[in-house]
């Protein structure tokens, strides 16, 4: 009975199945953070090569999943630069992930995350659109920790936040950029035979409790004010950087 289904445990399973309800309707509410929930509980009891796959996975079907909902609202011009820069990154990160111990690199990005939490939360705040340029080097840095930790969204979710566009189309271009940045990281991990065939049944097994989380976010966010919906983001994005540094620091 320790070995339950698929290789993992009564425990792990249930783990997996309360963070991807909780991841998805973390996502359907902000448009991210689904992965960095999964990965941050699933890390705890499972192997991170097991984790990061199984996380990209169900991410990539949640964005398909939202997507027709957002669409029209999506900053396109934006959201092209952020790809291309994420084309470059997603590469990068994957090798990061295969090859190195990538502690210090996720301790220094999870402190970034969370200087730049506090700086917003302070009142920080582009008064233009951000330049291509900008978007470019952050779609780049978002396609790097999608590739070594299945981490995409803080960069750009940040960089959303502080721009003057609505919330409204702040959630819905991460849905879209993330949707692209899973499908090529997917494709990436693919190749270094890290999604196997217990990945794509433990994915398929957690398809349902992800979707219904989406849809109770979904609905949630009907009814949320933009002010509440962007301070949620930042206490998710401060919660989770946290985490990141203690998980780094704390053996």
């Amino acid at each position: 009975m320790t070995e339950a289904l698929l290789g993992w445990s009564f425990i792990v399973w249930a783990v997996a199945v309360g963070a991807c309800l909780l991841a998805g309707i973390v996502r359907g509410i902000v448009g991210f953070g689904y992965a960095l929930i999964v990965i941050s509980a699933l890390n705890l009891v499972a192997l991170p090569a097991e984790v990061v796959p199984l996380a990209t996975i169900l991410d990539l079907l949640g964005g398909i999943n939202m997507i027709p909902r957002v669409w029209r609202d999506v900053h396109w011009s934006g959201a092209r630069w952020l790809g291309l820069g994420a084309l470059i990154g997603i590469p990068a990160g994957i090798w990061l992930l295969v090859s190195l111990n990538a502690d210090a690199m996720r301790l220094g990005i999870s402190l970034a995350i969370l200087v730049s939490v506090i700086l917003i939360a302070r009142g920080l705040a582009f008064a233009k659109l951000p330049s291509s340029p900008l978007l470019f080097l952050t779609g780049g840095l978002s396609g790097f920790l999608s590739g070594s930790g299945g981490i995409p969204g803080p960069p750009v979710i940040l960089l959303y936040l502080s721009s003057p566009l609505p919330i409204i189309t702040t959630r819905a271009t991460t849905v879209a950029f993330l949707l692209l940045v899973d499908s090529v990281a997917l494709i990436g991990m693919s190749s270094q035979d890290l999604v196997t065939s217990q990945t794509l049944l433990r994915a398929a097994a957690l398809i349902p409790v992800t979707f219904l989380g989406i849809s109770i976010g979904a609905g949630l966010f009907k009814f949320a004010k933009p002010a509440q919906v962007k301070t949620s983001a930042l206490w998710l994005l401060a919660v989770l950087a946290i985490v990141g540094v203690g998980k780094v620091l704390i053996p």
